[in-house]
């Protein structure tokens, strides 16, 4: 039986990147978009692609989160979707690598029981653009929570769209790539391009 989902953000829950939202809303995006080609290339590894990325929140209020997360456009069926898991009891962890500031405004909003994320250096409530702790190893706190829960891989799903992911789809039940690359989608059971078909492979794997 299915009692915990894992799931991601960029891409999967919203269009776009989270992890670039806050430099974005400063006007300093294009960071992000000249060297995320080269993480996905592998030139760059994720530590690396997140360095650069946050080192682009230096200035970045803590109080213009909220306005920040006013920004992004959930991708089809999310908010009822999660809904509905909620209603059959499942519990849900947003396990993502964006700031922990900001992914607890995904949980407040969407009722996610856990949530994972990067944690930044915030001085005098402003973002210094310093990572303090990297929240980009998901497949490990991922088995963190399943301990806490004590819970079973076999009692677990995971979805998402890129190789970080894929490690999480390895050590659960199985997992689903929400139009995931083809790392992705080699590691997943399922393929889906619309986030409401999870509904269909709960009941079907129940």
């Amino acid at each position: 039986m299915i009692k915990i989902i894992f799931i991601d953000m960029s891409r999967t829950l919203v269009k776009g990147s989270g992890a670039n939202s806050g430099a974005d809303y400063l006007g300093k995006g294009e960071v992000y978009k000249e060297i995320y080609p080269k993480y996905t290339a592998g030139e760059i590894s994720m530590e690396e692609l997140l360095t650069k990325t946050y080192a682009c929140w230096n200035g970045l209020k803590l109080a213009d989160l909220a306005n920040v997360y006013k920004k992004f456009e959930f991708n089809d069926g999310v908010k009822e979707t999660i809904q509905k898991i909620k209603a059959k009891g499942i519990k849900t962890m947003l396990l993502t690598n964006i700031p922990i500031q900001l992914a607890k405004l995904f949980q407040n909003n969407l009722g996610f029981d856990y949530v994972g994320g990067t944690v930044l250096e915030v001085k005098q409530g402003v973002f210094t653009g310093k990572i303090l702790k990297f929240g980009n190893d998901k497949a490990t706190e991922a088995m963190k929570i399943l301990e806490k829960e004590k819970l079973s891989p076999k009692e677990a799903i995971s979805i998402g769209d890129r190789k970080d992911d894929a490690k999480v789809f390895e050590k659960v039940r199985f997992g689903i790539a929400y139009d995931g690359d083809e790392t992705a989608k080699k590691a997943a059971k399922y393929k889906i391009i619309n986030f409401k078909e999870i509904l269909d492979i709960i009941e079907k794997e129940q």
